[in-house]
């Protein structure tokens, strides 16, 4: 597993009292699973064969930010609106358990879904085409999931985008200064919310996962499964164009292929436009600013993690605000 502060190590025995406990079976075979880097993720397998997926939140205690707390609810939640509002395959979540009486975490067990994440795939260049197609499509199913209010479940709804995705920038700036580090770029960032507070009062609400990339989508024998949906909210559909084309570091005017594929099966069309150029910007310095603060909580200065965030968010930050 991915060195990080925040993971709960679980131990052996912890495990199979909690499988044993819920009536799954006997587990024979633990092993560690995935490269998240906050969540602790394992496999399963059971004395007749059947495999789950278990997934551990951090040990309470653990420095996390505002709205990495309690998240795991959070993503049992996106998991269900899947399930209940499109087609997309992702795995079923069998048990939760937030009791934290056997293991002293919130964590559930699910479906272990079969597949390599897509990075770690040989494909052709015509194969992963079909691949981003797919995904592509996969956003414009979750993008019709509507809600009344804004932000994250986890940290209290608002009214407007704007409300929440100011709520949303200040908490981290608040997370950033409790840990000893002042975020000039945080605090820009948020004065740009305010300049363009009436465009972002008229966003619709929808669900965002706003973490779609190539390692949280799993392949195998030509079909495509999405895992870890936690980072989830309500809020602006165009913020998952983040992950798509050109990437986290491009404007979204880059990405007119991208675009053109999503309009395709979209209920709602993303034009682009001015409009539509300063709310991804906007999604940009968001996704810059948790990445500026996690890094305090996640890793040493030393480690290529941290220097890598540094890096990502100055660019990010760059980007947007030229078009901000």
């Amino acid at each position: 597993m991915i060195k990080s502060k925040t993971k709960y190590e679980a131990s052996l025995e912890e495990i199979r009292e909690l499988f044993s406990f819920h009536k799954l079976g006997s587990a024979t075979d633990i092993s560690p699973l995935g490269n998240g880097e906050f969540n602790s993720a394992y496999k399963v397998v059971l004395d007749d064969g059947q495999k789950y997926a278990l997934k551990i939140a951090p040990p309470e205690g653990a420095m996390v930010l505002s709205y990495e707390k309690n998240m795991m609810e959070s993503e049992v939640f996106w998991y269900k609106m899947m399930h209940e509002n499109t087609d997309i395959l992702c795995p079923e979540v069998y048990v939760s358990d937030f009791s934290q009486n056997i293991i002293k975490s919130n964590c559930f067990i699910m479906q272990m879904m079969e597949g390599e994440p897509l990075w770690a795939v040989k494909f052709s260049d015509r194969e992963y085409e079909n691949v981003q197609k797919q995904k592509i499509e996969m956003l414009t199913k979750i993008h019709r999931i509507k809600n009344d209010k804004f932000g994250y479940r986890q940290s209290g709804l608002h009214d407007t985008w704007y409300d929440a995705l100011k709520s949303m920038a200040g908490n981290l700036v608040k997370d950033c200064k409790s840990l000893g580090y002042e975020t000039p770029d945080g605090e820009k960032f948020i004065s740009y919310i305010d300049k363009h507070a009436k465009l972002l009062r008229s966003v619709p609400c929808r669900m965002v996962n706003f973490d779609l990339w190539d390692s949280n989508v799993l392949y195998n024998d030509g079909k495509i499964c999405w895992i870890d949906p936690e980072r989830g909210f309500w809020g602006d559909p165009v913020a998952d164009f983040i992950t798509l084309g050109t990437g986290q570091k491009a404007p979204l005017s880059t990405k007119q292929k991208e675009l053109d594929i999503y309009n395709e099966t979209a209920t709602e069309k993303i034009v682009l436009s001015k409009e539509t150029e300063v709310r991804y910007a906007l999604a940009v310095c968001y996704l810059a600013l948790i990445e500026e603060v996690e890094k305090y909580v996640r890793y040493e200065p030393d480690e290529p993690n941290y220097i890598r965030n540094t890096n990502d968010a100055r660019e990010m930050y760059d980007m947007a605000f030229a078009i901000l």
